[in-house]
């Protein structure tokens, strides 16, 4: 068995953080990696259902805003990191932090 783990959100909309461009807003669906790479993810308090922002990506580096802080991802991890465009959320419940299109008739 390997260490290598996707999250049950990932789904045929789900892309790597490094594909998105700046100024959009992401949210976290699960991690490409072994242990050691989600243990730091989750430590810096990146994990799935967490909502970012796309503030640069460089093509060599990607900067995030999270929770009013911006961190910056070399480009091997963000692309483990996987994510949709908000609004694209697989999770569809009362949790879920994407904004619903208009007259959807929940929230």
């Amino acid at each position: 068995m390997s260490d290598q783990a996707t999250l049950p959100l990932a789904g045929p909309l789900t892309q790597p953080l490094a594909t998105f461009a700046a100024g959009q807003d992401v949210v976290v669906t699960g991690f490409l990696g072994g242990c050691k790479l989600q243990g730091r993810l989750l430590a810096l308090g990146l994990f799935p259902g967490q909502r970012l922002t796309i503030c640069q990506n460089n093509g060599s580096s990607l900067v995030v805003s999270l929770n009013g802080s911006k961190m910056v991802l070399g480009r091997g991890v963000s692309q483990k990191v996987l994510a949709v465009a908000a609004g694209h959320c697989l999770r569809r419940d009362a949790d879920c932090c994407c904004p619903r299109p208009e007259g959807d008739g929940q929230r």
